[in-house]
């Protein structure tokens, strides 16, 4: 079958038209694709401007949490320090059959001893029981401390 002269000339003109055709819907695809990704590039700077803004300001608060924090244990380990001290105390005396009646001490200090920071602090304790209790109640102080 042959197709005349012009009827080529159509169906070369048909075939042109499908594929122009469809280059523009590509291109418009492509088109709308590039706007969409240039909207989602442009809300990516806002909100990387945002969080910039708002990284110093919560590296603020974290150094103020932290600082809490640190302030809280330290706070935390003297009185963790002071209940196993009594409970060495109360146990000493338990073991030594002797009675604890007062017990103070003073505020911890700081002391530097060859270069060492110390915190010192005194205790003041009465207790009463027989002669040899209370030195093997001083023996297990001085062992245990």
């Amino acid at each position: 079958m042959k197709l005349s002269k012009p009827a080529r000339w159509i169906l070369t003109i048909g075939i042109l038209a499908i594929l122009l055709v469809g280059l523009g819907v590509n291109y418009a695809r492509q088109i709308a694709e590039q706007s969409r990704l240039s909207a989602d590039i442009a809300q990516a700077q806002q909100d990387f401007i945002k969080y910039a803004g708002q990284k110093e300001d919560l590296e603020a608060r974290l150094s103020e949490a932290n600082s809490r924090i640190a302030s809280v244990q330290n706070e935390f380990r003297q009185y963790t320090e002071s209940i196993e001290i009594n409970e060495t105390l109360l146990q000493a005396a338990e073991d030594a059959n002797v009675t604890i009646t007062r017990l103070s001490s003073s505020l911890p200090e700081k002391e530097e001893l060859n270069s060492i920071a110390y915190q010192v602090f005194s205790l003041s304790i009465t207790a009463e029981g027989e002669v040899v209790d209370l030195l093997r109640f001083m023996r297990k102080l001085s062992d245990r401390f």
